[in-house]
């Protein structure tokens, strides 16, 4: 019996250490999810102090350069702005902030680098994280080194002549290229093309008037379709049609001069910001699109007519008139020109020469269209000189002159290297 008192008296006790180290355990638990909760928020508001402190530091250093014309130039080179230089100290917490920040030329943009000191909390640590690309939201610091390579210079052959038709009507780099980029010259696929060169002239494209000339002058008739008044005879040798009306829901009055012809309507619709369906016309039918962002309503459809009408020219008696074929100027005995037949040759294909002139304005028109075509001035850079990047000190003095001097030399590429470091 005693025994069985004492086990059970033991198994009180361990079970109650056990539940005394839960409890520890669970305050220690809250305790460091606490600090680490506490410390989140006072680092998260100390890096958004110190962000706010170099924003402000770069608003004045920015202001600075600008109105010293100090920003480097040349790719690769940089300038250091000493807070001690600046015409206002930047207070934090109550003392002067120094320190520096630098400006380095980076391709197209520049690396801001700020270094503060006597700035608290926000004291500028070693930059010793390496980074293989440059993060714009990080303060970093970065490294250049240089190569260069020989550059040589080419010419494209000239494309053929190009109509307005295929060139666009936004400049790229300053030049009118054409829509397609496959009708540029090829290059080879390391060029470096610096320039796009276009050259323009202008092209000539003519029709000429053709009219029907008749010998005997008798009296007709405009052309019509049907007898007027106070004609009796028509001249069946020669007809017209007239232009094809619009197309119609309205099938038309069958005549035996009249030649219809029916197709397929539809109506024509855009969607507005609310996605609700806008009719074209409220609604009206139309074989053809009325515009590009309109989409055609498959689910109302309808056939539509259009047609054209012979005509013919009338007259009186047994004498009609004696004509011609077709010509632009009057043939051999055929004196009157008969104004009514006019009609017109197709547009010849352009060419760079104008064939308008004295002897023909009477009847030829002109139109003329604006050629281009294009060649391509490229470089290529052949391989890197120099067995490893070396500092631009090392650089100059290995080719014997400046920066700048190297810069306007155009056999030769400088290549920076950048590496990135962070806080």
């Amino acid at each position: 019996m005693n025994k069985v008192s004492e086990m059970f008296s033991n198994f009180k006790i361990s079970n109650l250490n056990k539940k005394n180290i839960k409890g520890i355990l669970i305050i220690i638990f809250v305790i460091l999810v606490l600090y680490f909760i506490i410390s989140s928020v006072i680092t998260g508001n100390r890096n958004r102090t110190c962000k706010d402190l170099r924003d402000e530091v770069l608003l004045v250093t920015d202001t600075y350069v600008s109105d010293n014309n100090l920003l480097p130039t040349l790719n690769g080179t940089s300038t250091t702005v000493y807070l001690n230089d600046l015409y206002d100290s930047i207070i934090f917490k109550d003392y002067a902030v120094t320190g520096k920040v630098t400006y380095t030329k980076y391709n197209d943009e520049y690396i801001k680098t700020v270094e503060l000191e006597n700035a608290d909390y926000c004291t500028t640590k070693d930059f010793n994280k390496e980074s293989t690309e440059y993060d714009s939201t990080k303060n970093m610091k970065v490294e250049v080194t240089f190569n260069y390579v020989t550059v040589n210079s080419y010419n494209s052959k000239w494309t053929s002549w190009y109509p307005s038709e295929y060139i666009s009507e936004e400049e790229t780099n300053g030049v009118l290229l054409p829509l397609d980029e496959d009708r540029l010259p090829d290059v080879p696929s390391n060029a470096i093309i610096t320039e796009y060169v276009r050259e323009t002239k202008t092209y000539y494209s003519y029709r000429d008037k053709r009219w029907r000339w008749y010998r005997n002058n008798v009296k007709y008739s405009d052309f019509s379709s049907e007898k007027p008044n106070g004609y009796t005879t028509k001249d069946t040798s020669f007809s017209m049609s007239t232009e094809a009306t619009e197309w119609s829901l309205d099938y038309p009055e069958e005549k035996d001069y009249r030649h219809i012809r029916s197709t397929t309507g539809y109506r024509w619709y855009y969607l507005n910001d609310e996605e609700e369906k806008v009719y074209w016309n409220n609604g009206e039918y139309s074989p053809d699109s009325p515009g590009e962002q309109y989409v055609k309503d498959t689910e109302f459809k309808a056939p539509m007519y259009s047609y054209t009408d012979d005509t013919w020219r009338w007259y009186n008696g047994d004498t009609r008139r004696i004509y011609s074929s077709y010509s632009s100027t009057k043939p051999n005995n055929y004196n009157y020109k008969d104004e009514e037949t006019l009609t017109y040759t197709n547009w010849s294909r352009f060419d760079d020469e104008s064939t308008l002139n004295s002897s023909n304005k009477s009847y030829r028109e002109e139109r003329t269209d604006t050629y281009s075509r294009y060649l391509i001035k490229y470089d290529i850079y052949d391989y890197p000189v120099l067995d490893n990047y070396v500092s631009l000190d090392e650089l100059e003095s290995i080719l014997g002159k400046s920066y700048e001097e190297i810069n306007e030399d155009k056999s030769i590429k400088v290549q920076a290297n950048f590496k990135f470091y962070y806080e």
